[in-house]
């Protein structure tokens, strides 16, 4: 009966909280492909807490995130962190020049199509600067603005719009009309 109590319990933080904690591993993750198996890793633990002990649900997430950070210290080695190399730009210009820019492609098009997804998706995540990764999951998948994604990865505005329009010119001559 307590493990059904547990289950439901689970179940119902999961549901609160795995967009969050997501969006928190994808930003902290200095390679997009171990998301995953942080996020799984970070939600058994708490499912073996969740077993030995009583939480209360204030602060949850937090707690969550707390898991998640400590996954992913473990998982990144010392010498991982000195290989990473960080670009930090500032930017006080304030422009969101999304809009006025034209890609010449519609990503949702590609999106629909599944199977050029994951094959788009797996050519995004195998790019060396995995920045590229998380700003596109960001952006198309969660829908965060590009002022958010520059906030949350303490980047300026104009290096994820690079990234974004750069990206999407070399998938739209690898993977559009004139591509494969």
């Amino acid at each position: 009966m307590t493990s059904q109590l547990n289950l439901y319990k689970f179940n119902e933080i999961y549901d609160k909280t795995h967009l969050d904690l997501l969006k928190y591993v994808v930003i902290k993750c200095h390679n997009i492909n171990d998301t995953n198996d942080i996020i799984q890793e970070t939600y058994l633990e708490f499912w073996n807490i969740l077993n030995k002990k009583e939480l209360s649900d204030v602060n949850i997430k937090s707690y969550l995130i707390g898991i998640a950070n400590n996954k992913i210290k473990k998982h990144y080695t010392l010498l991982q962190k000195f290989k990473t190399i960080s670009l930090f730009e500032t930017n006080d210009k304030d422009k969101e020049l999304i809009e006025t820019l034209e890609d010449g492609m519609n990503i949702n098009e590609i999106i629909i199509q599944m199977d050029n997804w994951n094959t788009i998706w797996q050519f995004i995540k195998s790019k060396k600067n995995q920045d590229i990764p998380k700003v596109f999951y960001l952006y198309y998948k969660l829908e965060l603005s590009i002022k958010e994604i520059s906030k949350e990865l303490q980047r300026s505005e104009s290096y994820i719009k690079h990234l974004i329009y750069r990206n999407l010119k070399e998938l739209q001559n690898n993977f559009g009309s004139g591509g494969k």
